[in-house]
């Protein structure tokens, strides 16, 4: 809703129709604060509406109360006290505290008072307290215009995140300064057409580009944001792992994502040139973001980041891959370095404490698993839920050794610990979950794709996420779930690579 008409005049309408039992104008039915927060459905707004504006109130009239001294009411709310609080607030308080007194007691109050029995108690002409019921009203509107103003922006923000995977954590460490300079690069109107956020696998790429994706979203930089991201594999019904040809990997699978997410549906059964040029054509007059995920996934990167330049100005292009985009030079590139040895700690305490263990982790315990594993985030992350069932010494012992034998194991070494310790349940729901969507999926999908009695389920469920194989994110009352590409690298070289007749080697 537009707040050039939340107006004095409307919400008094609005205030009086309650008043006499009367519905009341539709003006206010528009606001986005009156969207249901889960649904966002549009019924029930009337009774929404009388609550917004009672609880709005309520909470102001309150704050001016504790502002000047001024008592709370006794319970229960009779006449007696009511007219008792407005002798308190009028001779305790000052212009704010009466006015939103004033306004209360005279049309949102549980029992019905006139004007002259209210300023009989406040000991001020009915005349002038009336007055006073305008200032509260005056005040209401401007609250309602602010409150209005952050829900439009809230509204936005959730628009522009739509196609975006939630964050997998609750706080990210060390990223503090690339997330600035990426978010900074991507604002200015002279900044880079198309950057590339690199490193090794496990380094938080994605996260980073997650963050950076969120942050425009809540600051409104971008008229919408395309999220593509490219997985090659699954595991099919007979064990053997084979292409996903919905996902995007080539030039025309995420040309028709791409088109799907901005809404160009009737580019359906073009070429990929012509949807190009039509693609271009749109983005030629807006500000959008294009974010592609793992980008070494792609088959034809060669052609792909000419066709992806040329949709850039105003557009911005942002890449995450394990692949160094040296080799072109219109591409700016993020190099994301391994977290300090002080963020890997505050890493490793938070992950200790989200799973209900003592936070505190000695430093030199600490100084001893960063020289093994460095400052990987997924590793020190996966060392962490390991330290639930195995003492650290235990763990480094073998780390060391394993890192000694076979330097680029370490990681191998690492999940094939957890999935010895799953139970047949939890390794079954593993493995049936390697075509989940990039993006994650909810309970629902889970349960579908693992038919899994719901004892068995719940516990495997509970295994993967206390070992950090499988991630939720989003809402608690709606979490997705996703695993990581590392996670499906180790199910697919080292786990199913012994599939025999239907049974795992241990």
């Amino acid at each position: 809703m537009d707040v050039d008409a939340i107006t004095v005049e409307v919400i008094t309408k609005t205030l009086r129709a309650w008043q006499q039992g009367n519905k009341p104008p539709a003006d206010l039915l528009a606001l986005d604060l009156l969207s249901d927060p889960v649904t966002g459905a549009a019924e029930g707004r009337d009774l929404r509406l009388r609550d917004l504006i009672l609880n709005m109130t309520v909470e102001e009239l309150a704050r001016a109360r504790q502002a000047e001294a001024v008592a709370e009411p006794d319970l229960p709310i009779t006449r007696e006290a009511l007219l008792a609080c407005v002798n308190s607030d009028f001779t305790g308080g000052q212009g704010e505290l009466q006015a939103w007194s004033a306004l209360y007691h005279r049309y949102l109050a549980p029992i019905e008072l006139s004007v002259d029995r209210l300023a009989e108690n406040a000991f001020v002409d009915p005349r002038h307290f009336r007055r006073l019921v305008d200032a509260g009203i005056h005040r209401l509107t401007e609250c309602l215009r602010r409150a209005e103003m952050a829900a439009h922006a809230r509204s936005r923000a959730n628009y522009l995140r739509r196609h975006l995977p939630p964050p997998e954590y609750a706080r990210l460490f060390g990223v503090e300064e690339p997330l600035a300079e990426t978010v900074d690069l991507l604002r200015r109107p002279d900044g880079p057409l198309l950057i590339s956020i690199e490193g090794l696998g496990g380094i938080g790429k994605t996260a980073l580009a997650r963050a950076v994706a969120h942050q425009l979203a809540d600051g409104g930089d971008f008229d919408s944001i395309a999220w593509i991201s490219a997985r090659q594999f699954r595991l099919s019904d007979s064990g053997t792992i084979e292409h996903i040809h919905t996902t995007p990997t080539t030039l025309a699978d995420i040309t028709s994502q791409l088109a799907e997410q901005l809404g160009l549906t009737r580019l359906v059964g073009l070429g990929t040139n012509e949807k190009l040029a039509r693609i271009a054509e749109f983005l030629a007059n807006s500000r959008y973001l294009i974010v592609v995920d793992n980008l070494e996934s792609v088959s034809d990167i060669d052609t792909l980041l000419p066709a992806l330049t040329a949709l850039a100005g105003p557009a911005r292009i942002l890449l995450t891959s394990r692949q160094a985009m040296s080799s072109y030079p219109l591409v700016h590139r993020r190099a994301v370095k391994p977290l300090s040895l002080a963020d890997s700690h505050a890493l490793v305490e938070s992950e200790l404490e989200r799973r209900g263990l003592d936070r505190y982790l000695d430093p030199a315990d600490m100084q001893g698993l960063f020289d093994v594993v460095g400052g990987m985030p997924l590793a020190l992350k996966l060392v962490a839920a390991q330290m639930i069932r195995w003492p650290l010494p235990e763990l480094l012992s073998d780390m060391r050794q394993v890192r000694s034998r076979a330097p680029g194991s370490l990681y191998t070494y690492i999940y094939r610990r957890a999935w010895l310790d799953l139970d047949d349940s939890a390794r079954a729901m593993l493995l049936s979950l390697l075509h989940i969507s990039p993006e994650g999926e909810d309970m629902e999908w889970l349960q579908l794709v693992t038919v899994l009695p719901p004892g068995e389920f719940n516990a495997a469920l509970d295994q993967l996420l206390a070992y950090s194989l499988l991630d939720a994110a989003g809402p608690a009352a709606m979490p997705h779930y996703r695993l990581h590409r590392l996670t499906i690298t180790f199910l697919q070289t080292e786990i199913l690579s012994q599939w025999n007749g239907g049974e795992l080697s241990g």
